[in-house]
């Protein structure tokens, strides 16, 4: 999608843009699609020089995943009819049935943490699994929300470049004398800046936190789902379960250790 070719043909446009703004001023509508293309072509172009093709690819998963992570947060809850399922058999030392149940699990980390604990997984290596699952799923995120940020510092400064631009065609306009050379100059130079103003802030500094409240909204349920994981090994009860998946911990709590789990067992 960003290959070289693409490259050199965005940074073609946005030379032709400057180049037509400043052979041709005479234009309020030039003046309007140029410097709009200057900040805006000139934010990809500076973002796909400095970043590789796999990051801005990411960039782009990442805003489709946080679009439907929105509308399934909004229509779809979490649904955990099945992993209890499983661990309520599994509770019992009915195996085939939990592998059963667990099939149909639908997320991935919870699926993935009860297929280890049925496999009789040691608890260590059930912890280290879903902890780098956890990790990778936090990485998803982040890089698109350090990509959004570091083109958020690109947009102002091609702003502030039309700017000088449009300054220096206003000062050979005073010389000349030209009147609407000068006009069309001044809307250059300051409509760069406004473009770039809002692109960063209107745009990708709020598309760069919204990103980065779902990963750690993400990351904050992958470690209760990970709590509850250590819970099915223990083989607690599945209301104990579904009481720990509802009341969402924080992120920063310790996994429950053995001794905890027991006591919550007993108390079913």
């Amino acid at each position: 999608m960003f290959s070289h070719a693409w490259t050199g043909l965005l940074a073609a446009l946005v030379v032709a843009a400057v180049l037509v703004q400043l052979l041709i001023p005479q234009s309020g509508l030039v003046a309007v699609i140029a410097g709009l293309w200057l900040v805006v072509g000139g934010t990809l172009l500076t973002t796909r020089l400095s970043h590789s093709e796999s990051a801005l690819l990411a960039l782009i998963f990442a805003v489709k995943r946080y679009w439907r992570t929105r509308e399934a947060e909004r229509s779809e809850p979490l649904d955990l009819h099945w992993y209890l399922q499983a661990a309520n058999h599994f509770r019992y030392g009915n195996i085939r049935p939990a592998e059963e149940a667990s099939v149909r699990i639908k997320d991935p980390l919870l699926k993935r943490g009860t297929r280890m604990v049925l496999d009789d997984f040691p608890r260590e290596q059930v912890i280290l699994a879903l902890q780098r699952h956890i990790a990778e799923e936090r990485d998803h995120f982040r890089r698109p929300v350090d990509l959004l940020r570091a083109m958020a510092g690109y947009s102002p400064t091609l702003g502030m470049l039309g700017t000088l631009l449009g300054l220096v065609q206003m000062l050979f306009g005073l010389g000349s004398g030209d009147v609407d050379r000068i006009g069309v100059s001044m809307g250059f130079a300051m409509l760069t800046t406004v473009y770039g103003l809002v692109l960063a802030n209107l745009f990708l500094k709020p598309l760069a936190s919204k990103l980065e409240q779902v990963g750690r909204r993400r990351v904050k349920r992958g470690a209760t789902e990970m709590q509850a994981v250590l819970m099915l090994y223990e083989r607690a009860h599945p209301a104990v379960i579904r009481e720990l998946m509802e009341t969402e911990p924080s992120v920063w709590e310790e996994p429950p250790n053995r001794s905890t789990l027991s006591l919550a067992a007993a108390g079913k």
